[in-house]
C-alpha cells in the first residue's frame, strides 16, 4: 500500500524539489503542506535542512512540524501571508490559486514553481514556472531507498471510489493518499 502512495506524490515532491536547487539554512514556503504532496516535500526539504514554513490546516499543524516544518500557517486566514515573515529563497505551490499571494514573499532573484498550472508571471528577478512530473525510475527507487519518509495512506475498498474522489477534489483528504484497494 505504501507502494501506491509513493510515486506520483513522492516524486512530484522530489522533482520540485530538486529543480528549486536549494541547499541547507534556505528557506522555503510550501502551499498545502497538509496534503500528500505537500507532507513528503515537507519532509525531504528539512532532511536536506531547508527551513520550510507550510500553508496549511490548523488541523494539520502538529502533523507538519511533526514532519520537519518549522512553521505552520493556517491558509484558512484571509490575512495568511501577513503573518509570515517573507523573504524565502522560494516557493513551491500545491494550492491553487495562492501563488499571486506567495509571489511577494519569495526574496529577489529566488524561484517559486508551481504544481497547479498557475505560475505567475517573473518579477524582481523571481524564476516562476510550472511543473509537470515525469516517470523516473531512478528516482523512485532512491525515495524507496531512503526508508525514511512517512506516508498516510488510507485503504478504502474500491465500491467507495466515487466517494473517495469527491474527498479528494474537495480537499477533504486530511494529507493521506488513497489507496482503493479490491476488499
Amino acid at each position: 500500500m505504501h507502494a501506491a502512495a509513493l510515486p506520483v506524490n513522492g516524486l512530484t515532491a522530489l522533482q520540485a524539489l530538486e529543480t528549486l536547487g536549494l541547499s541547507r539554512g534556505q528557506r522555503l514556503l510550501i502551499t498545502n503542506g497538509g496534503g500528500a504532496t505537500g507532507a513528503l516535500a515537507i519532509q525531504l526539504a528539512a532532511a536536506k535542512g531547508i527551513g520550510v514554513t507550510a500553508s496549511a490546516s490548523a488541523a494539520a499543524a502538529e502533523r507538519l512540524l511533526g514532519l520537519g516544518a518549522t512553521e505552520v500557517v493556517d491558509y484558512h486566514d484571509p490575512n495568511w501571508s501577513a503573518k509570515v515573515r517573507g523573504g524565502f529563497d522560494a516557493a513551491l505551490i500545491i494550492a491553487t490559486s495562492m501563488a499571486d499571494d506567495a509571489l511577494p514573499l519569495v526574496r529577489d532573484g529566488g524561484r517559486l514553481c508551481s504544481l497547479t498550472s498557475d505560475a505567475p508571471p517573473e518579477e524582481r528577478g523571481i524564476t516562476s514556472w510550472d511543473l509537470y512530473v515525469e516517470p523516473n525510475a531512478a528516482q523512485l527507487a532512491q525515495l524507496v531507498a531512503a526508508g525514511t519518509l512517512k506516508l498516510a495512506p488510507e485503504p478504502l475498498p474500491m465500491s467507495v471510489g466515487p466517494a473517495a474522489f469527491a474527498r479528494v477534489v474537495t480537499g477533504q483528504a486530511g494529507g493521506k493518499k488513497i489507496v482503493l484497494i479490491r476488499a
